[in-house]
């Protein structure tokens, strides 16, 4: 085994080659990268077999080297693939044709490995010895060989055309990258000139894989200073050709410079209208026809075109490479006709939805009514039971008493004891008139009540005769059960029943935030500080014990809440709080 400056230039081609196709492996379902994978990956068993053949001293293993170094055929295949790739010009060749490219290095590799009975590839070999490859094969070239370097020569110049017609073609951002690819293109294929024409003034050595080494090095630079592989260019005429979109240039003149087939087909217009004004489409959008930077306002447009919805969308064209040109725009037109059909036919399903949404809405609204009435009925017969029962014995008792005392009394009349039992006999009528109406008012939901006309219902019209009464409320209308002018009948048969004197009420009321406060004042004896909260309880009062307890149960079915607040001495003050949402005022 031998070490030369050859071997060791051909292990650097090799170690640059793996590092290149480690970094492309990272990137396997890229195209462009899986095909610079492959390439570097052909480069680095080309530089081996060198390499191998490099430091071997046997005759026998160099040969057996050489002959397998022919795989360096399928380089420039690979090669010529990942320019094709890199340059977005993979569908020129089909798979198939890549493919068929591969014929002449099997068929290089078949008469290599068979070269002593034909001698098409070497006919001879000679051992010499160098300075910088040490002991060497020099190999004289058979026919073969140069259908071989012709083979290798077209692929690479092939390779090297697509980059230079893309460098050309290519933006700023994207030249660099295509002069440095292409500049790393010239190398092997300098490289495989001088094998082909200088091969004696050089001893037969191969200089072709040592020269991708500089290859992968430029590839290096590329990558680290120019985003190669990041950056990649795209042929950007052939997409907007392709575009399903419209696209129209127009000029700093307003002029129409370009535009694809798929704007002709959308407007449609003809390519007799590239260098005129765009007042030339005014047709279609005829607001922008006068004045184009009207349109340039960055909103979009829609336009109807026979059968179609076509939507225009401007955007500013800057000219960097051209600053004192200004600038352009480009307009985009796309088909919406189907979005557009789409939403109407969404407008009609929603105008239909929202229709019976309302229709449920009304019957859910008239379910839940029903619910609730029947809930309140529930809980109002409950009160009606106490209530009954309650005040009717309590005036029966008041009839029993009285009667005994007419019995007690002789045959002398009586006349306050006869008045106080008619007056208990009435009272025991309305209580029982009262339950037919508490019925009925049990099977309805609430409604709006007018507090001014609570006040001129008969029963509480002829309580209000015995004080002076104030009403500063006007226009109030509040959402609550039926039962409502019962609260205000008890609070005045409270007043002057248990008032110790009561001569004045005043009903008045204020708004409270969100909410409404409604005020009951009179100016009796009030309520003690200590019986504020119990007087609201079930069986708590001078009589039956049932006034204030039913007005907070009425008042509770439509969330209004009730308290005392008065001064003890001064009189009462109820303040009935009512909701936000459940009054009114006109």
């Amino acid at each position: 085994m031998q070490f030369s400056l050859y071997a060791g230039l051909l292990l650097l081609s090799s170690l640059i080659s793996v590092a290149l196709a480690g970094y492309a492996s990272h990137r396997p379902s890229d195209k462009v990268m899986r095909a610079f994978l492959y390439l570097m990956i052909g480069v680095f068993c080309w530089s081996c077999t060198y390499f191998f053949e490099a430091i071997s001293t046997s005759i026998e293993f160099k040969v057996f080297w050489s002959v397998v170094s022919v795989i360096d055929l399928v380089v420039p295949v690979l090669f010529l693939s990942f320019v094709l790739q890199f340059t977005r010009n993979g569908g020129l060749i089909p798979r198939k044709a890549v493919y068929l490219l591969l014929i002449i290095p099997v068929i290089s590799l078949i008469l290599s490995a068979t070269f002593p009975i034909h001698g098409l590839i070497w006919p001879e070999i000679y051992l010499v010895d160098t300075i910088l490859a040490g002991i060497s094969l020099f190999y004289v070239h058979g026919a073969w060989y140069w259908v071989e370097i012709i083979y290798s020569l077209l692929l690479y110049f092939a390779a090297a055309g697509v980059l230079l017609h893309t460098v050309i073609r290519s933006a700023p951002v994207y030249a660099v990258q295509m002069w440095l690819v292409f500049v790393s293109s010239l190398f092997p294929v300098i490289s495989s000139l001088l094998y082909a024409f200088a091969s004696p003034i050089f001893f037969g050595i191969d200089f072709t894989p040592i020269s991708f080494t500089l290859t992968g090095l430029v590839l290096i630079y590329a990558i680290t200073r120019h985003l190669l592989f990041d950056l990649i260019p795209i042929a950007h005429e052939q997409i907007i050709m392709d575009m399903q979109e419209g696209v129209i240039v127009i000029d700093e003149r307003d002029r129409i410079v370009e535009l694809n087939p798929a704007a002709m087909r959308l407007l449609p217009v003809t390519s007799s209208v590239v260098g005129k004004h765009i007042s030339s489409l005014s047709p279609f959008f005829p607001d922008c026809a006068d004045d184009w930077s009207y349109c340039s306002d960055g909103r979009n447009r829609l336009s109807h075109i026979g059968d179609r919805w076509i939507e225009f969308r401007v955007s500013p064209v800057n000219r960097k490479r051209l600053p004192a040109k200004g600038c352009g725009w480009l307009l985009l037109c796309i088909d919406v006709t189907d979005r557009e059909r789409s939403k109407q036919e969404l407008s009609a399903r929603n105008e239909e939805l929202e229709k019976i949404n309302l229709d449920l809405a009304h019957e859910v609204s008239e379910r839940r009514l029903a619910e609730t009435s029947l809930r309140l009925a529930n809980k109002k017969l409950n009160l009606l039971t106490s209530i009954t029962r309650h005040d009717v014995l309590n005036w029966v008792t008041v009839v029993n008493g009285y009667a005994r005392i007419l019995q007690e009394s002789g045959d002398e009349p009586d006349t306050e004891s006869l008045e106080k039992i008619v007056h208990a006999g009435d009272t025991i009528g309305e209580i029982i008139s009262f339950t037919g109406v508490y019925e009925d008012m049990g099977t309805e939901a609430p409604k709006w009540i007018s507090v001014e006309s609570v006040f001129q219902e008969p029963d509480i019209a002829r309580l209000l005769t015995q004080v002076s009464f104030s009403l500063e409320v006007s226009g109030l209308v509040v959402y609550a059960d039926l039962m409502f002018s019962r609260v205000f009948y008890n609070l005045l048969d409270n007043s002057i029943r248990h008032g110790d004197g009561v001569t004045t009420v005043r009903v008045f009321g204020y708004p409270a935030g969100e909410e409404y406060c409604l005020v009951y004042e009179d100016n009796g004896h009030g309520i003690p500080d200590d019986e504020k909260e119990i007087v609201f309880r079930q069986g708590h009062g001078k009589n039956s014990g049932l006034g204030l307890f039913l007005i907070r149960e009425i008042l509770d079915i439509t969330g209004i809440r009730i308290r005392e607040c008065g001064v003890y001495g001064k009189g009462v003050r109820f303040e009935m709080v009512v909701p936000e949402g459940g009054y009114r005022l006109s």
